[in-house]
């Protein structure tokens, strides 16, 4: 791993972390699914089928109670009433006992079958017996011995009729009982597996955090150090940089080059120090000479201009007059042509402008057209909205008729129902929205076409000063030539002393120059004789490899 980038180490832990993320949603996901399938269990075989031989229970022993009434019962026509009664209860208890033999069954067909069928096995003889108990009761001469019948014939068979029931309850219960230890167990396992997962992940994180921490300080802190040292002045540090090929040792090869570029750069300059120093020692003997015979120049040159410029004094007024008259005029046309261009380019960037509204008008039609896209949307949004709160519903519905074991199912249709009618609140606050749009979009595009007529307006009137402005300009150029022509007359009549004049300036200044640059020419090199020392024993400070 030395020879990875930072980059590559982060993908790296950001995989592993993800990695272990992955595979714990795989093992929930197959915990979850156990569970799924024992709660299908309980709600499509082991809760129905508890209910249906409850049922079956309650009818049988009311079959036999109404075989015992009839039996004790002596007023014939309470007989007839308890007979229909047990032809009725006879149909039910054979109509509950089919039913419960057509219910699918996602599990445990085949014990479901053999159960069915005891169960069925059973009903018969007690049936038989019955009826000829039932018989017996009917005629005067055979009832006591029908009453006997009853407990000794008809009892046992209904005893056994009892066991074959009970024998699906019992089942039914210990597959219940089966199908929770299964939900706790993989409940208990996904808890387990997550809690696991999760500290593996944190820890994993922690130790590929650590690591990329770790491989970027060292390399830091040793950069840091050559740093101090090179700021002490010491610019014979080496720096290794072939043990990484990582950003962190492309920036430690850099610091490198640089250091090394910095040491060669110190050594020259210590050498240009002292080239500079003989050399100002030798300029500033020089410029001494020429600062004397440059003000004696100077104080010559001085006598002899003032009366040259007495001589040129009323030449120059003049021409100064009229200088300023054609320079006037010169600025006039300048500053009319400008605002002519000035114009020009306002026209151009107002009709940039126009095109600009016109687009930016074309664009909230399209966002017009998109919210009314939107707002079909949100009336689809809606309707599915209403037919998932009808679901729920329907769902809460189903969950209180199974009773306990649809208590949890209850309790998720009634979260559904809430999440729909946020739905609904919120789709309806989401048009509101969009209708708040388009009442502003349609603002907008009346703004805009009131804002591209006033546009349209502006460029007229700017056409206009344009041709103002072009009028102005030839009148104000017609004019400079005159003016050109009287400034040349009078440069003609002062020619002759300003030649003199400009003769004996240039020489005065020339020489109050060369004095002044000499002058100036000595504080520099006396600076640079300063700057020179200390920069000499600035470097002086700085170590250098041999």
């Amino acid at each position: 791993m030395r020879t990875w980038t930072i980059r590559q180490r982060l993908i790296a832990s950001f995989g592993v972390i993800l990695a272990l993320m992955i595979a714990m949603v795989v093992i929930v996901n197959v915990r979850l699914g156990a569970v799924k399938h024992e709660v299908t269990s309980l709600r499509n075989d082991y809760a129905p089928g508890i209910n249906q031989t409850t049922q079956i229970m309650q009818l049988s022993d009311a079959d036999f109670a109404l075989v015992e009434r009839h039996a004790l019962e002596t007023n014939p026509a309470a007989q007839l009433r308890l007979l229909a009664q047990l032809r009725d209860s006879a149909a039910t208890l054979e109509r509950e006992i089919a039913q419960y033999g057509t219910t699918p069954r996602s599990e445990h067909r085949r014990t479901y079958v053999v159960l069915q069928g005891a169960l069925t096995a059973a009903l018969r003889p007690y049936f038989e017996a019955r009826g000829e108990v039932l018989a017996m009761d009917a005629n005067p001469a055979t009832r006591a011995q029908g009453r006997t019948l009853l407990m000794s014939w008809v009892g046992p068979r209904f005893d056994a009729l009892k066991r074959a029931i009970d024998d699906i309850v019992s089942f039914n219960q210990r597959q219940v009982v089966v199908s929770t230890n299964e939900i706790d167990g993989a409940s208990n396992s996904v808890s387990g597996q997550v809690l696991a997962a999760g500290a593996i992940a944190l820890i994993a994180a922690a130790l590929c955090g650590f690591m990329l921490l770790r491989s970027i300080m060292v390399t830091l802190r040793r950069v840091a150090g050559l740093a101090d040292r090179i700021g002490s002045g010491d610019l014979t540090v080496t720096v290794d940089a072939s043990t990484r090929g990582d950003e962190i040792g492309v920036l430690t090869a850099s610091f490198g080059r640089m250091v090394g570029s910095l040491s060669s750069l110190a050594g020259k300059v210590q050498e240009s120090a002292l080239r500079v120093n003989s050399s100002v020692s030798e300029i500033a003997a020089t410029a001494k000479q020429q600062q004397a015979t440059a003000s004696e120049t100077a104080a010559t040159v001085t006598e002899i201009g003032a009366t040259s410029r007495e001589i040129s004094a009323t030449s120059k007024e003049l021409v100064r007059t009229m200088s300023d008259v054609s320079t006037v005029a010169e600025h006039t046309a300048n500053v009319a042509g400008n605002g002519q261009a000035g114009l020009a380019q306002m026209e151009e960037t107002m009709r940039g402008v126009m095109d600009a509204a016109k687009s930016i008008n074309d664009k909230l039609v399209v966002l017009n057209e998109k919210a009314g896209s939107i707002t079909q949307v949100i009336t689809t949004i809606t309707k599915i909205a209403d037919q998932t709160n009808l679901l729920s519903l329907n769902a809460a519905i189903e969950a209180e008729k199974a009773g306990e074991y649809g208590r949890g199912f209850s309790v998720v249709a009634t979260e559904i129902r809430r999440l729909a009618d946020q739905t609904s609140v919120a789709t309806f606050d989401i048009e509101r929205i969009v209708k708040e749009i388009q009442s502003a979009v349609s603002a907008g595009v009346m703004g805009m076409d009131k804002f591209s007529d006033q546009v349209r307006r502006g460029v007229h009137d700017i056409e206009e000063l344009g041709g103002q402005f072009t009028e102005i300009i030839g009148e104000v150029q017609a004019l400079a030539p005159r003016v050109e022509q009287v400034s040349e007359g009078m440069q003609a009549q002062a020619i002759g002393a300003e030649h003199i004049t400009q003769a004996l300036t240039q020489l005065s200044e020339g020489a109050q120059q060369t004095a002044e640059s000499l002058r100036q020419s000595s504080l520099a090199i006396d600076n640079l004789n300063d700057v020179s020392v200390d920069l000499r024993d600035g470097l002086s400070g700085f170590t250098l490899a041999a």
